[in-house]
């Protein structure tokens, strides 16, 4: 039970301002035969030190393929055209954190790298451009490990 009033506003303001959906898209940014994997910083809150692909949640009202091309940007600071759209989706009911009992839907598309250098966000301390049988010794989230399986 809550002892305060102001701690019932908080958590009032906290169930207003959560989305529907945590709706996910990462990009699969092939390179040549290999792909780009980063890791999240050891420091991150969330999946600390596990390799993932480039992406984030979606802003409100934003296209999917825009969203993970900027996303990669944002996160690497390389240049990277989706080629194939929702190549894999995963999705569940998040169990745990902030976004408790909201559904999570993931959605994995195919990109080719641009250009550019990579230059990691303060997200990630770490990058590698790696082949299935490299990426399946990493560390990776689950659902990239399902989605390296599924896609290659």
């Amino acid at each position: 039970m809550f002892k305060y009033k102001e701690e019932i506003e908080v958590k009032k303001k906290d169930v207003e301002n959560r989305p529907r959906i945590v709706l996910v898209s990462r990009c699969v940014v092939m390179k040549g035969k290999k792909f780009l994997l980063i890791r999240r910083a050891m420091i991150d809150q969330y999946a600390a030190g596990l390799w993932e692909f480039p992406g984030g949640k979606l802003d409100e009202g934003q296209d999917i393929r825009n969203a993970e091309e900027r996303e990669v940007l944002e996160e690497t600071g390389i240049f990277a055209v989706s080629i194939s759209a929702n190549a894999f989706v995963e999705s569940y009911i998040i169990g745990k954190g902030k976004f408790i009992g909201l559904p999570y839907m993931l959605l994995i598309s195919i990109g080719r790298y641009i250009g550019g250098e990579v230059k990691l966000s303060a997200e990630h301390d770490a990058w590698r451009w790696v082949t299935k049988e490299e990426a399946l010794k990493m560390k990776l989230k689950d659902d990239i490990r399902k989605a390296i399986i599924t896609l290659f």
